[in-house]
């Protein structure tokens, strides 16, 4: 099944992390039968950058120390469609450069 033209950036997006060293999970409803979201994770620099898409215009990205993740508080965060979520997060610069997130935020219910 080819991709529609309003799923396109989305998959493009999404093959860009993979490119990028992003490494995915299916997550199954409570029977195990039907996958609800794809989970992605990429292990870096003392930095742990995931991604989780339910929808085409429902993701949620964030940034985690490594040592915090998976349970403690994001240093960033972006909810919206896969295409944005997954640029902005592609866009943080490493860790230890000017720019990129080292505060840790509050925890949001979409995470």
């Amino acid at each position: 099944m080819a991709a529609t033209d309003d799923e396109t950036p989305h998959i493009t997006a999404i093959r860009r992390s993979v490119d990028a060293g992003f490494r995915f999970l299916h997550l199954s409803d409570a029977d195990g039968r039907e996958v609800i979201a794809i989970h992605a994770e990429c292990f870096r620099g003392g930095v742990v950058d995931t991604y989780t898409v339910r929808a085409m215009n429902e993701a949620v990205g964030a940034r985690f120390r490594a040592d915090d993740y998976p349970d403690g508080d994001p240093l960033w965060q972006h909810h919206g469609p896969v295409v944005d979520v997954v640029t902005a997060l592609m866009a943080l610069p490493p860790p230890g450069v000017r720019g990129a997130p080292s505060q840790t935020l509050r925890r949001s219910s979409g995470l």
